[in-house]
């Protein structure tokens, strides 16, 4: 997995970071392909910090953003955001059918 972590106004921790990579592998392992995540990090204000995660897979865009006052509550919530897109995603592919053999000529 390939992520660019991208920060304004801020330094990104080695705790956040491997926060941030341990969470998104769990994506990337139900996805079943390699990721090119990008993630911004960001001070809105004094007190609100944001987080922004973006990248393509399964012919899908999946996108998600979140402020809030705590960084790494804004980071577990965007990608908690992204989990339920990947999740929509995966079951609508795995719900479609297979043909029936009832319909295939002898």
């Amino acid at each position: 997995m390939n992520i660019e972590l991208v920060t304004r106004d801020l330094e990104a921790t080695d705790m956040l970071r491997e926060r941030i990579e341990l969470k998104l592998s769990k994506i990337q392992g139900r996805l079943d392909e390699k990721l090119h995540v990008r993630v911004r990090l960001s001070s809105e204000g004094p007190e609100t910090f944001g987080c922004a995660i973006q990248f393509n897979a399964a012919k899908h865009d999946f996108s998600a953003s979140t402020e809030g006052p705590d960084l790494v509550r804004a980071t577990d919530e965007t990608i908690t955001k992204i989990e339920r897109q990947v999740q929509r995603v995966v079951k609508k592919t795995s719900g479609t059918r297979a043909p029936s053999i009832r319909g295939a000529a002898v």
